[in-house]
Parts: C-alpha cells; sequence; structure tokens
C-alpha cells in the first residue's frame, strides 16, 4: 500500500524504469529522461542535501520556473525527508523574504543569477540558510528600453559569509560520493518518511496583504493521486504538456498524476511556444487555466481564416459539431443529414483544427479560474472536450471535475471519489476530505476548517439534480483573473485611496485578463483640486471626472502604486465612476463601505469599457462559433 509520494514514485521507477518519463526542449531539440533517470537524479540529489545537513521534517526551498530540474529537485528534497517550500520566480522580494522568514529552510535552490541577486538583497531573510544552490549559472537578461541583453552571473553576487554556495549539479556529485560510499545512505532515510510528514509548502493568495503558506502532507497529497487515479482518466500511454507554474497546487497535481499513472510529462516552452509545442510534442492531453484557451481559439480561428474559401465554412462546420456534441451529451441521436454533414466537415475543416492541437488530443483541462461557456463549447464542436474543474490549495488541488463521458458545460463537474463536498445554508461551498490540509486555522472564515471538518472555500454554488456543481459567485474577496492569478484587491484599493483626490477604489478583473479598476472621488478634495488648478468649478461631475488634468494626476498616482507591486498584480487600466457614491444611493453602507455587488453591477458598462477591446476580439471569435 502507497503512503507516501517517495513511496508512489518507487513503485511507478519499477513498474516503467525503461519507458520515457520526461521530455524538454535542450539545445534546440527535444531530448528525453527515464523514469530510471529521473529516480538516480532525484536520489542523488537527496544524498546532497543530506551531506548539507537538511534532516528528516526540515524545508527546503526552490524558487524556479517548470522545466525538469525542478520536479528532481522535488523529489529528491522528499526522498531526504524535507518539505517543498515552492516559491514561482516572479513572487515580490517582500513576499520571498516573508516565506524564508516563516519557513526557516537550511537550503535554498533558485533558478539562475536573478534569483541570486534578490537572495543577497535581503540578508536579513537568511539567517536559516547554510547553503544556497543554484541550477544556471548564467542568463541573458533584457535590458530596458530594447538593445543588447545583459549576461548575468552568480559569481558576481556574494552571499552573507556563513552560506555555502554551489549548482545544482555540483549538489549530485557530492550526493553521487555519498551513494558510493553508502549505497542505503538515502533509502535509509527514506524509510523514516511518513504519511503526517510535510511534503509541500504551497502558497495561496488570500485577502491580506501577504500569500498565506499552506501545509500539505504526503498523506494530503497521495489521496488527492488516488482521487485523481479513481477517474480512469490517464494511463501510461498519455504525453502531458506542462508548462503551468509547479510553484501552484494545480500544476504540481498533474505532475504527481503523472508518478502516479506513469504517463510522460513534456515540458513545455511557456505559452509563447505552445502552438510549437503542440505541433512537435503531439501531446494527447494538456491542463491549463482559461486565459491560455481564449489565446488558443483566437489563433486557431486566425490562422483558419487565412485558408480562403475554407474559412467561409467554419461557422457552419462548428454550429454543427455543436449540434452533435450537444446530442451526444443528452443521450440523443444525430439525424443523418447531421452525421453526414459533420463528417464531412470533420475530414474538410475540422481534422485541421485538431491537428493545430498535435493531432493526438483526447481532452483539454481547465482549471484555476472560471472558464467562459462560449470556449467549452467551441473546442466540443472541433471534437475535443475541455473539461473544466475546480480545486482549492488547501484541498491539495482538484475537488471536483467533468469527466469525458460526464460533462456539464458550465458546471465544474461533480465531486472527485472520496471527496465530500456540500453547501452551506448560505450556498457556501463546503468540502471533507483526506485531502484537505491539517495546519489551517479552525473557523468559519474562507480558507478555514469549522468544528465538522469541513473546510470553508468562500465561493458561493449550487448543484443540478445529478450532482454536477455550478460555481456561482465569490464570497471571498479574491479577484481571479482568467491566466489564475489570485489577486487581493484590497491592499490595491488602499493604496490607490492613498490619494486625497479618491474617495473608493473597487478592483475588477474577475475572469478577465488583467486587473483594472474604478475609482470614485473625494467631492471636497476634488473642488480643491479644481480650484488650485484654475479649473471651472462650476463643470458637472462628470465633466471633471473627465478632465485631462484631474486624469493625468490619477494616472501620475497608479504609476506610483503599480511601482509597488508585481507585475501580475498591477492595475492596468483606471476608470472614474462619473458620480460620487453615497449611503443614499446605496453604494456605501452605513459605516461608508463600499458595496462592491452594487456598485459593480450600477457601473458595468464602465467596467466592460476597459476591457472593450478584448471584448471586442472574444465576440468575434464567438461570432465565428
Amino acid at each position: 500500500m502507497v503512503n507516501t509520494l517517495v513511496q508512489l514514485f518507487e513503485e511507478q521507477v519499477q513498474r516503467s524504469s525503461v519507458r520515457v518519463a520526461m521530455r524538454f526542449y535542450d539545445d534546440q531539440a527535444w531530448t528525453t529522461r527515464t523514469w530510471r533517470d529521473w529516480w538516480e537524479r532525484s536520489e542523488r540529489i537527496a544524498a546532497g542535501l543530506m551531506a548539507l545537513g537538511v534532516e528528516a521534517g526540515d524545508s527546503v526551498a526552490l524558487i524556479a520556473s517548470t522545466r525538469p530540474a525542478w520536479v528532481e529537485a522535488d523529489m529528491g528534497i522528499m526522498m531526504a525527508g524535507a518539505a517543498t517550500v515552492a516559491l514561482h520566480p516572479a513572487v515580490s522580494e517582500a513576499g520571498i523574504a516573508a516565506a524564508l522568514t516563516g519557513c526557516k529552510p537550511g537550503v535554498v535552490i533558485v533558478e539562475d543569477p536573478v534569483q541570486m541577486a534578490r537572495l543577497v538583497a535581503m540578508p536579513q531573510a537568511l539567517t536559516s540558510v547554510r547553503a544556497v544552490v543554484y541550477i544556471d549559472a548564467d542568463v541573458m537578461v533584457k535590458r530596458r528600453g530594447g538593445g543588447a541583453g545583459e549576461l548575468m552571473r552568480v559569481d558576481a553576487f556574494q552571499l552573507p559569509e556563513h552560506i555555502v554556495r554551489l549548482s545544482l549539479d555540483e549538489l549530485g556529485q557530492q550526493g553521487r560520493r555519498r551513494l558510493t560510499d553508502d549505497s542505503r545512505f538515502v533509502g535509509s532515510r527514506r524509510r523514516q518518511i511518513t504519511p503526517e510528514m510535510s511534503a509541500a509548502v504551497v502558497f495561496t493568495a488570500g485577502t491580506r496583504a501577504e500569500p498565506r503558506a499552506v501545509t500539505l502532507t504526503h498523506h494530503n497529497l497521495v489521496a488527492q493521486v488516488e482521487a485523481m487515479s479513481a477517474l480512469r482518466l490517464f494511463s501510461f500511454d498519455d504525453v502531458q504538456l506542462l508548462f503551468l507554474p509547479l510553484a501552484h497546487v494545480f500544476a504540481r497535481v498533474l505532475y504527481l498524476a503523472g508518478v502516479g499513472s506513469g504517463m510522460t510529462v513534456a515540458f513545455g516552452r511557456g505559452a509563447r511556444h505552445l502552438l510549437d509545442d503542440l505541433s512537435e510534442v503531439r501531446p494527447t492531453l494538456l491542463a491549463s487555466v482559461p486565459w491560455v484557451y481564449e489565446q488558443l481559439q483566437a489563433e486557431i480561428i486566425s490562422r483558419v481564416e487565412e485558408r480562403g474559401l475554407r474559412a467561409q465554412l467554419m461557422p457552419l462546420a462548428l454550429e454543427v459539431g455543436k449540434t452533435v456534441r450537444r446530442r451526444m451529451l443528452g443521450g440523443q441521436p444525430a439525424s443523418r443529414l447531421l452525421r453526414f454533414e459533420h463528417a464531412f466537415f470533420s475530414k474538410v475543416l475540422l481534422e485541421d483544427v485538431r491537428e493545430r492541437l498535435g493531432g493526438r488530443m483526447r481532452f483539454l483541462i481547465s482549471g484555476g479560474a472560471p472558464l467562459r461557456p462560449e470556449i467549452t463549447e467551441f473546442f466540443f464542436s472541433t471534437g475535443v472536450q475541455l473539461l473544466e474543474g475546480y480545486g482549492l490549495t488547501e484541498a491539495s488541488g482538484a475537488v471536483a471535475f467533468n469527466l469525458p463521458d460526464g460533462v456539464r458545460i458550465g458546471s465544474v463537474g461533480r465531486a472527485l471519489p472520496g471527496v465530500d463536498v456540500t453547501l452551506a445554508d448560505d450556498g457556501e461551498v463546503l468540502v471533507r476530505g483526506d485531502t484537505i490540509a491539517h495546519d489551517l486555522a479552525e473557523g468559519e472564515g474562507a480558507g478555514q476548517v469549522d468544528a465538522r471538518g469541513w473546510l470553508h472555500t468562500g465561493d458561493i454554488g449550487r448543484f443540478d439534480r445529478e450532482g454536477f456543481l455550478f460555481v456561482v459567485d465569490r464570497k471571498r474577496e479574491v479577484v481571479v483573473t482568467s491566466t489564475g492569478r489570485h489577486i487581493a484587491p484590497g491592499p490595491l484599493e488602499s493604496a490607490l485611496e492613498e490619494f486625497d483626490l479618491i474617495a473608493h477604489a473597487v478592483l475588477v478583473g474577475e475572469g478577465l485578463p488583467f486587473v483594472s479598476a474604478l475609482v470614485a472621488l473625494n467631492p471636497d478634495r476634488l473642488l480643491a483640486f479644481v480650484q488650485a488648478q484654475g479649473l471651472d468649478y462650476r463643470a458637472s461631475v462628470r465633466e471633471l471626472t473627465t478632465h485631462p488634468t484631474v486624469h493625468q494626476a490619477l494616472m501620475g498616482h497608479l504609476d506610483g502604486v503599480n511601482r509597488r507591486h508585481t507585475v501580475a498584480e498591477r492595475i492596468r487600466r483606471l476608470a472614474v465612476i462619473p458620480e460620487f457614491l453615497s449611503v443614499a444611493d446605496q453604494t456605501l453602507t452605513a459605516s461608508g463601505e463600499v458595496r462592491r455587488p452594487v456598485v459593480l453591477e450600477r457601473y458595468q458598462a464602465l467596467v466592460d469599457s476597459l476591457y472593450a477591446d478584448r471584448r471586442t476580439s472574444a465576440g468575434s471569435a464567438a461570432g465565428k462559433n
């Protein structure tokens, strides 16, 4: 019986030793590693970490992008009995410092000199660190404003004297020497690992300024893999294209599902190279966030439009495909004419679309943010199923999922085997099971576990008669963009409201590619500003809120706010509400707080204007369905 992730990995290596475990792009070509290769590399990393003093129960920080070295290091850390503190390279300096200070890792593994430089700048956060391991010794960094890039090297940065610096290859070489002296060096440590030990520390966005650390045990993550395995979605013949950040639980569960099933994981080169990777890797499944599928749909339609007469038939082909799929999902037979039309269009047009996805795609998986139904229907109409799921970091990943033989478009599917999902009296989605993190605070707030063991998700949902879960609203104050970014609005709104012209700020961007803001001005401060600038104070509020001088002042403040936040958190666009908010018009509570639902509903047109170019292009694409 498998109780830990290391046991799960070991069993798969024994079954699939010489089979291909991973593919990756290296030196202008795709190359492979077997399961045995992966095991040996991870075992050497484990031995090297143990030689550095890493003990069972310790933590090791890992700051790197999605690549083979990430999963090799992750497994090596767990083989040493430690937990991986996973941090995305784009995390702010403050976020890294908070994580290192809170988790106190003895070793930090960084990707390249860029991350090394960030560590050097925060010596106060490195008091527990004995060694820093780097994966790449140099990296070409683009200059601001263009021009030739600059080569950065790790040896240009000086760590505090008490910290050892070495490469991942050197760490592996040290580990190899220890294993040569004692072949059971790591094996004896592996036998000390128990299901209750921490395997991963993953950070999730909350309503406060800093992300919150969630500790997941081997028991939690093995339960997640077993739940996924029970769905029988994956097999050892599958090839998964993975480019999502492994620092987040969504991608981590996908890679661990690969360990459980024995499928090959192909590490992609990022969203920018997605179509090329699909063509070259020819995967059987792909998982991503909704934004990627929106871009993929637009790119596929754009390429089809270049094909002249065939492009004119595309809307009809998609409509026929949609009708056939809906009948299949509803258990209704298609007419002979409909079957003929579908066969014709599949051969002439839709096959080309499937080839754009590599030609072997069994299904696509969407998670991390709400998926628009029209995107799902587009891919369904081409003959490729896009399956939406729902999950949380606190629940070790997936909670509910649509299956190829059981889909409700617009829903997030049914609960996974072994996972209980119910609704509170106010409609909040509650989750219970072995996948729930053990260290969550007690209570009934979002991300907390109540006295009966239910995790409160902060999401509002409903079930249909067949048990499909629909997430219809968000109780917790977190904006989830279509790229899967979780952004707490409070800190950004407070930063905007530091400017005396702005009385209230409301962050928007749920299900959209980036965040923007609506701001309402302070009437007294606006009058003072108008007079100081020599503007016509007799002008209407609407005229003043759109005045170029007011706009310039607001944008100047916005630039300052954005410089204090990460790229993902930056407010890309801003619009001024052409009225003052008040208790009388129901936009403010009696205590002066903004009624977000009222404001967003009343000024939806203003929100739409912030994303007009995106909606136009999306609408154009949707119109071709």
